[in-house]
């Protein structure tokens, strides 16, 4: 009963025509403004990219670039945080929508913007990327690093310390290199580097932070490809370019919400009572008619 109650209350104002145009106007707004704003941070970040390239030569290897690619990101960034400690009061770009671009104009979450933007930067390189989450002191997502593949394989990269790590065989190093071997790799580390960082351990994805719902998923995914391949699976890659994402899910509420205005408004204009069904042999019956002037 209180579902029914429920659904004909949300069937009132869909019911109404000046609400449906009201609706209709406010997504198409959204469109437009999340299509503009993911063609800026596109730009900015393909800006970035080309920067980049201008510094690369042909001596350079996918790992050297991804190493530029790093250095940029923390060159950028390194002496913003300071200037805008208080970024969570720059509006809802931060607090709801949260872009790449606002990480890389503020720096406010410190070795997460920093993942965040660096793995943006990779995306357009169209190497593969996982945002980290690494475990210090027996806690994790203590601290935030980017892996990457090259052809060489996986690479491991801070860019918050703008620290890499090479292998004897010349190779950077990947997360499990340095974990199994932290008393070499530990001598590479950068001046000021947080010696805390020790590569204990990683995750990728927390599947614990909305119960149910993500070990549900978790465990689904276990069984579809296996749960060494689950475990690598990093979602925040999967939401970096996060007004691409609203505006698809914007498109996916308007479309549907448009086809059932326009039915609204032929039935009302053109049909001479609502009882009538919405079919096409009726549509095409009433269209045959004289044209008849109805109101909203």
């Amino acid at each position: 009963m209180a579902l029914k109650k429920t659904l004909n209350l949300l069937k009132k104002p869909f019911g109404n025509l000046y609400f449906l145009m009201f609706l209709n106007g406010f997504l198409l707004a959204s469109l437009f403004y999340f299509k503009m704003e993911a063609a800026y941070e596109n730009g900015l970040f393909l800006s970035i990219k080309t920067s980049i390239d201008n510094r690369v030569d042909a001596n350079d290897t996918q790992d050297s670039i991804v190493v530029k690619a790093m250095d940029a990101c923390h060159t950028l960034m390194a002496d913003r945080a300071s200037t805008f400690k208080n970024w969570g009061t720059l509006g809802p770009q931060v607090n709801f929508f949260h872009p790449a671009s606002v990480d890389l104009m503020t720096a406010g979450g410190a070795c997460g913007s920093y993942s965040e933007v660096l793995a943006r930067i990779l995306q357009t390189y169209d190497y593969p990327i996982r945002i980290a989450q690494m475990k210090a002191n027996g806690t994790f997502a203590a601290h935030n690093i980017v892996e990457v593949k090259t052809d060489k394989g996986w690479a491991v990269l801070d860019p918050t310390f703008n620290a890499y790590f090479v292998r004897p065989d010349s190779r950077l190093a990947s997360f499990q290199d340095v974990k199994n071997n932290w008393d070499f790799y530990a001598k590479q580390v950068p001046a000021g580097y947080d010696l805390a960082y020790r590569y204990e351990d990683v995750r990728y994805s927390n599947w614990s932070k909305v119960p149910v719902i993500f070990p549900a998923i978790k465990g689904t995914l276990n069984l579809m490809i296996g749960k060494e391949k689950a475990d690598t699976i990093s979602i925040r890659t999967y939401l970096l370019k996060i007004y691409t994402i609203y505006f698809y899910l914007a498109l996916f509420l308007y479309i549907p919400v448009l086809l059932f205005t326009i039915k609204r408004i032929v039935k009302t204009q053109l049909f001479p009572s609502q009882d009538i069904p919405f079919t096409f042999n009726n549509l095409v019956k009433y269209l045959r008619l004289p044209s008849r002037v109805h109101t909203f």
